[in-house]
């Protein structure tokens, strides 16, 4: 081992003792920066961007498992129960379209201009977050939305982009990699993570290692030994994002997770379907989008794909109205200013109203 790797794995190991240890102590930050920082690169930012979207099928997928990772954070899931937006299929369907559609923002607009969809939808996040924080300490939960909360759902849209890239088969350069812990390094900052905690702060190799443990030390241990409420929380997830996914099948994704993150299954596959749809979707990671003379042709058809569905489902929720019936069309309210945002708020459910924000993906 030369000794710039057993340096990568001594900044590695400090970065994810400061994360667990003492970011559970320090909540999110209240004010939000509303510049970029003065290390922001934006042509790094911009290929950050550009590597998502020529990755885009792949790159769903593993910010699905994202999610579903972060649902074995006790104290992250607490949050999500108590403000029971997400804790059946509908209400499901509705956060997590929302969480796509601030995302996507990020990977497409100017995040320096102050006025643009990129910093709005960063605002709101941020606001969101802030009132989670503050709802949760005035209903007994304790400091919720802490910078180790943060820093770990951080991990839930990159982690799994550098530790499973070959897996996935996302296909990119190391300057690639780079770019992409930029762009989510920018993002974390905007939003509130400081340096410190920050897990897309340092080389592309210290960051690769400290994701590296948090898989091993955290998200594989509650994958194998989940917190209550965890599997009704994953399957109100899965089965909302059908619309988006209609072939999607509970309990293949979750052996394909299992199997991704190196963590047994907790039960076998009882159904042919779904043993068939975890087949499908080892073969198209493992072989469609892997095989060069198949993914030529395979990797902007799945893209395409994933993108008109996400398309499809923001603009005409005609699938998700199907199954969940015509209330789909009513938009939720997002003009609320952050800063004033109430328990109401947080655990009702959305009223009718215009999207001020929210009504497209683009």
């Amino acid at each position: 081992m030369s000794s710039s790797t057993k340096t990568d794995d001594a900044v590695a190991k400090e970065k994810f003792k400061t994360i667990i240890e003492d970011g559970s102590n320090v909540p999110v930050d209240t004010t939000r920066p509303k510049d970029v920082p003065e290390w922001f690169d934006a042509e790094l930012f911009a290929r950050g961007q550009k590597y998502f979207y020529s990755n885009f099928y792949a790159m769903f997928a593993s910010n699905l498992i994202g999610l579903i990772l972060v649902l074995t954070v006790p104290t992250i899931l607490d949050v999500l129960v108590f403000t029971n937006k997400s804790s059946d299929p509908y209400t499901a369907f509705k956060r997590y379209l929302d969480t796509i559609r601030h995302m996507l923002r990020w990977y497409r607009y100017d995040v320096t201009n102050a006025k643009s969809k990129s910093q709005i939808s960063v605002a709101i996040v941020h606001g969101l977050h802030c009132a989670a924080n503050r709802v949760s300490n005035k209903s007994g939960l304790g400091l919720r939305v802490t910078q180790k909360d943060m820093a770990l759902t951080q991990f839930g849209f990159m982690g799994l982009l550098l530790l499973k890239k070959k897996e996935l088969a996302i296909v990119g350069t190391e300057e690639d990699e780079r770019a992409i812990l930029h762009f989510w390094r920018t993002i974390g900052y905007m939003l509130g993570i400081q340096d410190k905690y920050n897990l897309c702060c340092g080389s592309l190799e210290e960051v690769r290692g400290t994701c590296a443990l948090i898989l091993r030390d955290v998200y594989a241990p509650g994958l194998l030994n989940p917190p209550p409420r965890f599997e009704h929380m994953v399957e109100a997830l899965l089965d909302g994002m059908k619309p988006i996914s209609p072939v999607l099948d509970t309990e293949a994704f979750m052996a394909f997770t299992h199997e991704l993150c190196g963590v047994p299954v907790r039960r076998p596959l009882v159904t042919r379907y779904s043993r068939w749809m975890y087949n499908v979707q080892v073969y198209t990671h493992a072989v469609l989008l892997t095989r060069a003379w198949l993914a030529a042709v395979f990797r902007p058809l799945l893209n395409y794909n994933m993108r008109f569905s996400v398309w499809l489902n923001v603009k005409f929720p005609v699938g998700a109205a199907l199954k969940f019936g015509i209330k789909v069309f009513h938009r939720v309210r997002d003009e609320v200013p952050p800063h004033s945002l109430t328990a109401n708020h947080l655990k009702q459910p959305a009223t009718k109203g215009r999207a001020a924000m929210m009504q497209s993906a683009s």
